[in-house]
């Protein structure tokens, strides 16, 4: 049996997650790392971490949970980042997670990148999307025979992927600041989803009713993509959202 956690704010890592459970043949489910308790959870013989790439590392929730996830849950783990490309500028992005899971014994199978659209600044022409897309499905199958075949994957890391990934380290601090940036306009619904759905409960509604953002934001995009209405956004940083709000599930409507 496999079990799934993933950890997807804008449906990139979600999709993939979907995709690798659609292509096993034993048990498989999915589990959403931000409504899961590592101390809690029981699983078979193989974990997946399926998990979106934030600044060349893995994301802040994703490190917290497998910092607390306890020993011998199963005997082995395999890892699956999410980033626009598979360059080495994403070559050390699972560095630390390896390691802390390393520290508690278990056995790490299989540690790849697969690319999906980007979701901030830039716009992806819609022929590199869809050979992204196509390429993913493609990857996404090769990664699910190695899994079952327990085939381990032998990564070497170059210098000047450590380099990018130590630098990518600043990058929470900058998204703290992103959050104090976010408001909402006029046209709330006051739905609650972006309080019920971020990762890092940094949204809150103040003693008058208003949402708020506080100091903990990581810059994830959940709350201003998932907005049914489209009026999350930051005051300065405007050119960080994607002027259309991405959507995997758009593309593959189309």
């Amino acid at each position: 049996m496999y079990t799934i956690i993933r950890f997807s704010p804008t449906g990139n890592a979600a999709y993939i997650s979907e995709r690798l459970a659609d292509s096993f043949e034993s048990e498989t489910r999915i589990m959403d790392l931000e409504h899961t308790d590592p101390a809690k959870l029981s699983v078979g013989n193989h974990l997946i971490f399926v998990f979106a790439i934030h600044a060349f590392n893995a994301p802040k929730t994703v490190k917290r949970f497998i910092r607390n996830l306890p020993m011998g849950l199963c005997e082995y783990v395999s890892l699956v980042s999410v980033g626009c490309n598979k360059s080495w500028v994403n070559g050390a992005v699972s560095k630390d997670v390896r390691t802390m899971l390393e520290r508690k014994s278990y056995k790490i199978v299989v540690d790849e990148t697969i690319a999906m659209p980007l979701n901030i600044i830039i716009n992806f022409p819609e022929d590199v999307i869809r050979a992204q897309l196509t390429q993913a499905l493609l990857d996404v199958e090769k990664i699910s025979r190695d899994i079952e075949a327990l085939s381990v994957t032998h990564k070497t890391i170059a210098i000047k992927s450590h380099i990018v990934n130590f630098l990518g380290r600043v990058e929470p601090l900058a998204s703290r600041f992103f959050g104090l940036e976010l408001h909402t306009k006029t046209g709330c619904t006051d739905c609650g989803l972006c309080i019920r759905e971020c990762p890092e409960k940094n949204v809150k509604r103040s003693g008058k009713g208003k949402i708020c953002f506080g100091f903990k934001c990581i810059m994830c995009m959940r709350c201003i993509y998932n907005c049914p209405v489209s009026v999350i956004t930051p005051r300065i940083s405007k050119f960080i959202p994607l002027s259309k709000r991405y959507s995997i599930n758009k593309y593959l409507k189309q």
